[in-house]
């Protein structure tokens, strides 16, 4: 680990020695992908074998670091708390009946507990997701059509 942060910081370095604006680097499950802008000397980082916050704590600025800290601090702000409605399968997911009708659920909408909310597809199975609780659909996650795990955050109920 400590080789590949070494490596890291010596990539990060030689860029700026040479006014290099992008270097992508590849090997088994590692992969690095540096570049920056001319003006704004920001390096972006991203590893696959490596934790984000290791990375991150060790080749950006503190400028930069202070930006990663504002956005994750935004985004926490904006978390929605409530009841999670989760996909009890992988498939696809369908907001209505069939593409001419309207959705099922919208944001905003009172649900009852056991309304259908959505349809999961699953090998050519439409199943229906019923709601587990009563209350105010407050955050759809997922847009009709989309591919979904098992487990997988749907919507949010409050």
């Amino acid at each position: 680990m400590k080789e590949k942060i070494k490596f890291i910081k010596e990539l990060a370095q030689s860029m700026n020695e040479n006014k290099i604006e992008t270097v992508k680097y590849e090997e088994n499950n590692f992969e690095i992908i540096l570049s920056k802008k001319k003006k704004e000397k920001n390096v972006i980082v991203s590893a696959g074998a490596i934790p984000q916050n290791i990375v991150s704590n060790t080749v950006p600025t503190q400028e930069q670091v202070v930006e990663v800290q504002e956005s994750k601090t935004s985004e926490e702000t904006e978390e929605i708390t409530g009841n999670k409605i989760t996909s009890p399968m992988v498939g696809t997911f369908y907001s209505a009946p069939s593409p001419n009708m309207p959705p099922f659920v919208k944001e905003g909408v009172k649900v009852e507990k056991g309304q259908t909310l959505c349809i999961v597809e699953a090998m050519k199975l439409m199943n229906e997701v019923k709601s587990t609780v009563s209350g105010t659909v407050k955050k759809v996650l997922v847009k009709d059509g989309e591919a979904i795990k098992k487990g997988q955050t749907l919507m949010i109920i409050k």
